[in-house]
């Protein structure tokens, strides 16, 4: 089983590995109802790439080549052309971002997920990949100013009571997590990945009977759910 509440390197992978200049997907571990919001937001994103300029998509072209054969330092170095041609285009902030964290210039990746967020405030995958980083950089207060800040934005989107959860779990503030988890679980969309998160918690909490019901719970939402449904093979007698 995986260490309870491991998601925030997941959602700096996933969302790093999101379709954008030739990048796929990667749903591992995310269940149904966040997978179908970031194909939503990635074919938004490919809509927003259609309307580029014509110099702007043959570049696209050449970095998505660049990506495919994993050699992020030349990807980094055409966005940065890319940038002179869209200097306020948020996405490809964004974009500069993901590569300098590959490149592992996470302060670097950090401004420019700020400046993506300044320019395109309402996308709120910004706010999880930055919030994401600062968590893997133990920044854990800027992590949970930048939640705070998610859920003003959206109060009834169930992924930022989840991400604010998951930093406040890493602070070691369980029960301000449950509390977190809670409004995540009444909020939208319903998600199987919640409660196995928070079955995850408890079981580090030495709630074995909470985290099983809670993983039952995910599996109502989900049946075909794994990660519910490894961990409830793992709990058998």
């Amino acid at each position: 089983m995986k260490n309870p509440f491991s998601y925030l390197t997941i959602f700096i992978l996933l969302v790093s590995s999101q379709k954008f200049y030739g990048q796929t997907m990667e749903f591992k571990d995310f269940d149904d109802a966040f997978k179908k919001e970031l194909i939503e937001d990635n074919n938004a994103l490919k809509e927003r790439i259609s309307n580029f300029p014509q110099v702007a998509k043959d570049i696209n072209s050449q970095i998505s080549s660049q990506v495919r054969q994993k050699n992020y330092s030349e990807a980094l170095f055409l966005a940065n052309k890319l940038d002179s041609i869209l200097p306020n285009n948020a996405d490809v902030k964004n974009f500069k971002a993901k590569m300098s964290i590959r490149l592992d210039d996470y302060e670097n990746a950090l401004n420019l997920f700020s400046e993506a967020i300044k320019l395109l405030p309402q996308n709120k995958w910004f706010y999880i990949s930055k919030a994401g980083l600062l968590a893997e950089m133990g920044k854990y207060d800027e992590a949970l100013l930048l939640a705070e800040a998610l859920i003003n934005l959206d109060t009834n989107w169930s992924l930022s009571y989840y991400l604010k959860a998951i930093v406040l779990a890493n602070k070691n503030k369980e029960n301000e997590s449950l509390i977190e988890l809670e409004k995540a679980i009444n909020a939208e969309p319903k998600s199987a990945m919640i409660y196995v998160g928070r079955g995850d918690l408890y079981l580090k909490l030495g709630k074995k009977n909470k985290a099983i019901e809670d993983y039952n719970n995910s599996l109502q939402i989900q049946p075909n759910y794994i990660l519910a449904s490894e961990r409830l093979l793992t709990l058998k007698d």
